[in-house]
């Protein structure tokens, strides 16, 4: 009991290693899905995923019920609706541009993870600057790079063809990774900036809008809903991720600029369930070395705290 009390406690474990975990599922399961279901197909089912997942887990760890619900979601309570929205939208816009990025530009994994994975360096900074969280900011950064060194040499696992890294373009790179990259370092900090408000209620906000944005993109593309209930299990995952990176930040008080670059490690996971479960040939030489330098940049960053 009092390990599983240490374990609860810290957030390390809590807000960066869980989250971690999940991220990393939620990449393989959104890797698998999106070249052969419309990406907004996954991403509208995976927001109700998510949205149903976070309003249970609420229960349990934000304290929201069924009799402080109003109160919560209250026209009056603007701050909370409208951070939500604006966390849904960004949140939207990165997981869009990668599934565009695997169905229709044909991106590599190993092509964009790397980048978008990056996003918890960028949030280290940012955390500082803007935040102005407070540490051995050479320290931090060190061991934040230690970390986004091993995802790189880890990608270099799954084998890329010659032809196919002759021809590499910029367009899916940037499309897939440096706009994630830049949302979700900003998402990260904004979800960090404004611990004071209910992460439960942020996350089911999120969700709420995830859905009603990947509707107007089914809209858009006038394409036949695909029914996968399946996908909701994509959504459950990036649920238990979330709620995890927000329960690390408050109560647990884990600071963005440390738990980030752990999240961020999220690779590690993706690429070991690529070996297991997908007909994907992998270099195990770099698995080890990718995960020796992560294991070592996460341990470094469990000093600072």
């Amino acid at each position: 009991m009092d390990i599983v009390s240490s374990v609860l406690g810290s957030s390390i474990i809590v807000g960066g290693i869980f989250p971690m975990i999940f991220f990393g599922l939620m990449d393989f399961l959104f890797r698998y899905f999106s070249v052969k279901i419309p990406f907004q197909n996954v991403f509208l089912f995976t927001a109700i995923g998510g949205m149903l997942a976070m309003s249970v887990l609420s229960y349990f760890l934000f304290g929201i019920h069924l009799d402080n619900y109003g109160e919560i979601f209250s026209k009056n309570n603007y701050e909370t609706i409208s951070i939500g929205v604006i966390l849904g939208v960004i949140w939207t816009l990165a997981i869009f541009s990668m599934g565009f990025a695997y169905e229709k530009l044909h991106a590599n994994a190993s092509q964009i993870i790397p980048i978008a994975s990056a996003s918890g360096l960028l949030t280290s900074v940012l955390s500082i600057v803007v935040l102005g969280e407070t540490g051995d900011i050479l320290y931090l950064f060190l061991s934040a790079f230690i970390i986004f060194i091993g995802v790189l040499v880890l990608q270099k696992a799954e084998k890329v063809s010659l032809q196919q890294f002759q021809n590499m373009k910029i367009l899916p790179i940037v499309v897939g990774g440096i706009i994630p990259l830049l949302a979700f370092g900003v998402l990260n900090t904004m979800f960090k900036a404004n611990y004071e408000l209910n992460s439960g209620a942020l996350g089911i906000i999120m969700g709420c809008t995830g859905v009603i944005l990947s509707l107007v993109v089914q809209v858009l593309r006038r394409q036949k809903l695909v029914f996968e209930p399946k996908l909701l299990f994509t959504g459950i995952v990036w649920a238990i991720a979330v709620a995890s990176l927000g329960y690390g930040f408050y109560p647990l008080g884990g600071k963005a600029s440390v738990l980030l670059p752990i999240a961020g490690a999220s690779p590690l996971v993706s690429v070991l369930l690529v070996a297991m479960f997908l007909d994907e040939k992998v270099d195990w030489k770099y698995v080890m070395v990718g995960s020796v330098l992560i294991f070592f940049g996460v341990l470094s960053l469990h000093v600072l705290l």
